[in-house]
């Protein structure tokens, strides 16, 4: 929410203050003028919207309504109403002409000038009646064909180019006893595609605070949700096409119009569906409207046989035929699928969702949705996303730095308690959706208590305690360690920082795997190898051809251990997928730079000592010999394949590409040079068809050895003395 220019306030600032007269000339009075009026540009921004509070009732029976929608259409802004039917709506001093609108599925809607409103005004909206007559004798292929207005209507109904929009999230989890595990929210800015894009959007954090409330002094969280921040674009049932709203998945559903209500005055049909009981498993799905990764995510709901694995209710608004609501749960033999992506992926006992949508302007937008999973485990899992504000001008993707990565838990990536947290932001009450839920109301009375102002104020103060202490031990420790007195120790900061960075130094491990090839050209080459006892009769030999070969296609595997951002050490290791014997390791030093100021791409050189073991199986002897010892070692098969080849000592030097592809992970691109200055060869003797498997390395000078190519004795390399390496891969932090 932006706040108002700050100059209209600096005439009478500078009017009031005494010491601003012609006679100024010094720097010290210049400074403090403007002193003065940062100061007061903070009150005035701070002071940018109106507080409109109130509570919403139902004008017949008096009693609250929650999840009432309290906002002003033509803005995109809004907020709800509490279990207690109470709101608190910020609303920018730009829009104090506007009117503020209160509506609510099946009343009619309030309307009421923003600067005419008083606040802690009740609000009192009357029921508007159902209607029957005119769809008691709807059939099922009627009620489909409604269905499928709507879904034709949604490139009309629904935004066609990306927005941006401001949403408040929460999400708690209880344990298998109801005891709250934590609490966590937050102002969300949240990038959605358009509803003819079947990609998802991003999200950033603008604000966020969580509280463990195992242990409240303990200010890290675990087992939180994981991508629950994405529950925009997750929960989206319109833009997602979920199964009682895709054609394709009539066959195996039973529809039912239940009512008709209203809705901002215009009639809705509402639409009741679940799993047809007599229906079999339908056919295949005739479009495929989602991409393959999306399939993948998804558990491939969309391949296959398909059946009914929800129930619910559909709000569909006549006229228009715009989806406006859901209410629906997965059922028994739908949360059988371990990954249902975006809805859920995990073991639930249990799902069920409230999503809503509200127009501005001419198109209908996500406005909120509500879910409650029951863990396979044991607890409760809730998340809810309220849309506060929505821009209808088409967006730009969120800058890649701000994003918020996808798979993370929503608690590991926001902040910590503020008195003033919200600021300006609209935020909502908990219990939207499930007012009849118990669990939902413990979550509105856990939150008042744990966020209470006093308590959040005595907890900080036992967590500064708790530090100071930690502090004051750690303080002791490096007293001990540098021989100095703690006072003395107390006045040197910089020299602390030094040694709790040296203690930090080696948590910087950074894992890569990945595939590519090593460029050994070896050529075609006949020999001819014999295996002789100390009186020189052949025990085994072979004479068979080692063919041409390009490359060698490895599998590399690596890890970093950082001394800073720009310097580290690296341990690798790679095999090959041939016929031949390939084992690398190698360890040296690189160092990185950034080359991108917006998604991190780095630039990395390392230079390391490279141990390579190569050989090229010439070919299996069959051992008519029996039992015999190579270098000490017994074999005994009656099959010994031999190979030939090098133990390599080299330098490698590497030059690398990583583009990072969210926080965790970077997608790398590799070529390294491998120089030769050491050599020896070697012919490897190995069993073959035995369980217990012997194996021998024996030097080629070995006078038990004799070695011949083409008749001609040889004991030179068939490695080159040089070669090259390409890999790609993913390095994960």
């Amino acid at each position: 929410m932006k706040t108002a220019s700050n100059k209209a306030y600096f005439p009478s600032v500078l009017h009031s203050l005494p010491f601003c007269t012609k006679s100024i000339h010094s720097m010290k009075n210049y400074l403090v003028i403007l002193l003065a009026l940062f100061l007061f540009g903070n009150i005035s921004s701070a002071q940018n919207y109106l507080t409109l509070t109130g509570k919403v009732l139902d004008k017949k029976n008096n009693q609250p309504l929650a999840f009432a929608h309290v906002g002003i259409p033509e803005r995109g802004i809004g907020t709800t109403t509490g279990h207690d039917g109470r709101f608190e709506f910020k609303v920018p001093h730009q829009y104090r002409q506007s009117t503020m609108t209160v509506s609510f599925m099946g009343y009619q809607t309030y309307e009421k000038p923003v600067h005419a409103f008083k606040n802690n005004s009740n609000i009192y909206i009357k029921q508007v009646s159902s209607d029957l007559v005119e769809v008691v004798v709807m059939g099922q292929n009627a009620i489909e064909d409604i269905i499928r207005k709507a879904v034709k209507n949604i490139p009309k109904n629904y935004p066609t180019h990306a927005t941006t929009v401001l949403g408040f999230y929460r999400e708690s989890r209880t344990d298998d006893s109801s005891q709250y595990v934590y609490l966590a929210e937050g102002v969300l800015n949240i990038y959605k595609n358009s509803y003819q894009n079947s990609k998802d959007g991003e999200v950033s954090l603008v604000q966020g605070r969580k509280i463990n409330l195992k242990n409240p002094l303990d200010t890290s969280v675990y087992s939180g949700f994981s991508s629950g921040h994405l529950a925009g674009h997750r929960f989206d049932f319109v833009k997602n096409r979920e199964d009682f709203i895709d054609e394709s998945y009539f066959p195996v559903y039973k529809y039912w119009i239940e009512s008709i209500t209203h809705y901002n005055g215009r009639p809705v049909y509402i639409i009741g569906f679940d799993k047809d009981g007599k229906a079999r498993s339908s056919g295949k799905k005739k479009k495929k409207r989602k991409s393959l990764l999306s399939l993948f995510k998804r558990g491939n709901k969309n391949m296959g046989k398909i059946e009914g694995r929800m129930k619910g209710k559909l709000y569909i608004e006549q006229g228009s035929y715009a989806f406006i609501r859901a209410e629906f749960e997965i059922l028994p033999e739908g949360l059988k699928k371990y990954n249902d992506y975006p809805l859920y992926a995990g073991n639930w006992d249990g799902n069920k969702y409230v999503v809503n949508y509200r127009k501005v302007g001419d198109k209908w937008h996500f406005s909120d949705a509500l879910r409650e999973g029951e863990y396979g485990g044991g607890g409760l899992y809730s998340n809810e996303i309220k849309i506060t504000e929505i821009n209808t001008e088409k967006s730009s993707p969120i800058p890649y730095l701000q994003r918020m990565a996808r798979g993370r838990q929503f608690v590991k990536m926001t902040g910590s308690y503020d008195e003033d947290f919200w600021k300006d932001y609209n935020t909502t009450p908990l219990n939207e959706g499930l007012a009849e839920s118990v669990q939902q109301f413990k979550s509105v009375q856990k939150a008042q208590e744990v966020f209470d102002t006093e308590y959040m104020a005595s907890l900080k103060q036992q967590r500064d305690s708790i530090q100071a202490a930690k502090m004051q031990e750690q303080m002791e420790q490096l007293a001990k360690e540098s021989g100095k007195s703690i006072e003395d120790i107390e006045f040197m900061p910089e020299e602390f920082k030094r040694v709790q960075k040296a203690r930090r130094r080696f948590d910087r491990v950074k894992f890569l795997l990945g595939t590519g090839a090593h460029v050994l050209s070896t050529e075609h080459r006949p020999l001819s190898i014999s295996y002789l006892n100390g009186e020189g009769e052949t025990i085994i030999a072979v004479n068979d051809d080692i063919p041409s070969r390009e490359i060698e296609v490895i599998l590399q595997w690596d890890f970093d251990v950082f001394f800073n951002r720009y310097f580290f050490m690296r341990f690798g290791n790679a095999f090959n997928f041939s016929n031949a014997i390939y084992k690398d390791w190698s360890m040296g030093v690189g160092t990185q730079l950034s080359l991108s100021k917006k998604r991190p791409v780095y630039f990395k050189t390392i230079a390391q000592y490279n141990y390579l073991r190569y050989a090229r199986r010439v070919g299996t002897a069959d051992n008519d010999y029996g039992k015999f010892k190579v270098k000490g070692k017994k074999f005994k098969a009656n099959s010994i394949s031999m190979n030939y080849g090098s133990r390599i000592h080299n330098v490698k030097l590497s030059a690398e590409l990583a583009i990072e592809l969210h926080p965790d992970r970077e997608l790398y691109f590799r070529g390294s040079y491998f120089w030769t200055f050491a050599d020896q060869q070697n012919v490897w003797f190995k069993e073959r068809k035995e369980i217990f498997r012997a194996d021998k390395r024996l030097p080629v000078k070995d006078d038990k050895l004799l070695i011949t190519d083409m008749g001609m004795p040889f004991n030179g390399r068939i490695a080159p003395d040089q070669s090259l390496s390409f890999t790609v891969g993913l390095l994960f932090k």
